[in-house]
């Protein structure tokens, strides 16, 4: 089923006082800055079976403005784009733009631009699981805060009630529905009855809607703050960690490990270890290539044991596959008493995955590259502690690193 994108870019933008409409605001507030629409297609582009984009807009000048601006957003020359306007509330702008897709679109993303960081791997997810048979698809995640029930007026409430937060979720978007689904919710909606998303107007209507785990860059851009953290992924100024953290990173070959850990690094001042730098020094220094086994690992260990010592940050290079090395990350963090990320890199599309490993080119003298059939009989498996599962063919290497950043925070 070809996948449609609802872009919803029609809000005012009161609350973060910028004077022009929310889609418009350049971030970072420069004149080569990206609209906050633009960011949000961008991110979106990369939707596996994404066909058709509708950006809902402002009516008036901002819908050229909105025009305009998407410009300077990444096309991808198999993705229409078109720009409609919006209406007087929500329901209305998403009904519009609905309207807008063509028929052969059947499965819905309806995605708000203030939501434009929100990562491609989460766009895929929501798709996916409409595919595999559920009709009405969230991303979310799990609320951390205490929740009151609350009752009253005067600036004085009585909390009515402490619902178990374990069963609640904060959703985003992008959510994804069956087109008939939705629009089945929009015919028989009435008003707007109080729903924020299209998510309540199926739930309204009768169906259930099933939830995926969403991503903490999906956030909502509302309040200055909200912008201001937007400009530190974009720029790579946010405020440093709190100490230093050690970073672990796992993959295969050829998935983006290095350069991600040297622009994680550049980003935090944090030491590199590359284990394949590690390793090579060692056969300089006599040690036969057949006898390395796990000394490159143990060395590694050592000398980052020597960096947490003196209070620098650590990125970990390496395939990082067997349990027994994992385990020896985490006690190395406990021992330090640092924050430890781990990190999953993968490239989930095969063919780019085998092209990366075809065509790369070493930079450490005397380091033999793996070949497309090592890196197939590599065994290696997800971490299950992870923090982060990140799919570098879908990510690009400064929003990867972001994400590990802002895990180190």
């Amino acid at each position: 089923m070809n996948v449609g994108l609802i872009l919803v870019a029609a809000g005012q933008g009161t609350r973060l006082g910028a004077g022009i409409p929310k889609a418009l605001v350049r971030i970072p507030d420069e004149p080569e800055g990206q609209a906050l629409v633009a960011h949000a297609l961008h991110h979106a582009a990369d939707t596996a079976g994404l066909t058709h984009v509708v950006v809902v807009a402002p009516p008036g000048p901002p819908l050229q403005q909105v025009t305009d601006a998407l410009h300077d957003a990444r096309q991808h020359a198999d993705v229409a784009v078109q720009v409609v306007p919006g209406g007087a509330e929500r329901r209305a702008s998403v009904a519009a733009g609905l309207a807008a897709l063509p028929p052969d679109v059947g499965v819905v993303l309806v995605h708000d631009a203030a939501r434009a960081f929100a990562p491609p791997a989460v766009f895929d997810r929501v798709v996916a699981a409409v595919r595999s048979g559920h009709a009405a698809v969230v991303p979310a995640l799990p609320v951390t805060d205490t929740i009151k029930a609350v009752e009253g007026a005067d600036g004085v409430e009585v909390v009515t009630g402490t619902p178990d937060r374990s069963s609640l979720r904060a959703v985003q978007t992008p959510q994804g529905f069956l087109r008939e689904t939705l629009q089945h919710a929009h015919d028989h909606a009435s008003g707007d009855g109080g729903h924020t998303d299209d998510a309540g107007l199926v739930e309204a209507a009768g169906g259930h809607v099933a939830v995926v785990p969403g991503d903490p860059r999906a956030m909502k851009v509302t309040t200055p703050h909200d912008l201001a953290l937007a400009t530190s992924w974009v720029t790579g100024s946010g405020p440093a960690p709190a100490g230093p953290a050690l970073v672990a990173l796992s993959g295969l070959p050829g998935v983006g490990k290095t350069s991600v850990a040297r622009e994680v690094c550049r980003r935090l001042g944090a030491a590199h270890l590359r284990v394949d730098t590690v390793e090579q020094g060692l056969v300089r220094g006599g040690m036969a290539e057949d006898d390395l086994g796990a000394q490159g690992y143990a060395a590694t260990f050592a000398v980052a044991a020597d960096q947490l010592r003196v209070g620098l940050g650590v990125v970990a290079d390496m395939v990082n596959a067997v349990p027994e090395v994992r385990h020896a990350w985490e006690e190395l963090a406990r021992e330090h008493r640092v924050r430890l990320v781990r990190v999953d890199l993968v490239c989930a599309d095969e063919r780019t995955h085998r092209e990366r490993v075809q065509q790369r080119a070493g930079d450490i003298s005397g380091h033999r590259l793996p070949t497309w059939d090592d890196v197939r009989a590599r065994a290696w498996a997800p971490w299950p502690s992870a923090e982060l599962t990140i799919d570098t063919g879908r990510t690009c290497v400064a929003d990867a690193a972001a994400l590990i950043e802002e895990a180190c925070r």
